[in-house]
């Protein structure tokens, strides 16, 4: 196997979060992505809600700095309790 690196680090990083609903929900967990990538803009945040209207699907572009930074961004949605799934 070798060293290399998968991703070449800093680049766009999509990532696809799923959160039960509600507003202080969604509101929370964008404020999460936002401490750990300030750049990102309401232009690279979509939304939309499942088809029972239980969950929300948050996918956000963002700017990844490097392993560290995107672990640190996913433990910390990881342990928000409206966080279901991270992908």
């Amino acid at each position: 196997m070798s060293d290399e690196a998968l991703i070449e680090f800093p680049c766009r990083y999509p990532i696809k979060i799923i959160v039960v609903t509600g507003e202080r929900n969604v509101a929370e967990t964008i404020e999460i992505v936002r401490r750990h990538s300030p750049k990102v803009s309401p232009d690279d945040i979509n939304s939309r809600h499942s088809r029972g209207e239980k969950f929300v699907s948050l996918r956000v572009n963002l700017w990844a700095e490097g392993e560290a930074h995107l672990k640190a961004l996913y433990r910390e949605l990881r342990d928000h309790q409206a966080v279901r799934i991270i992908l």
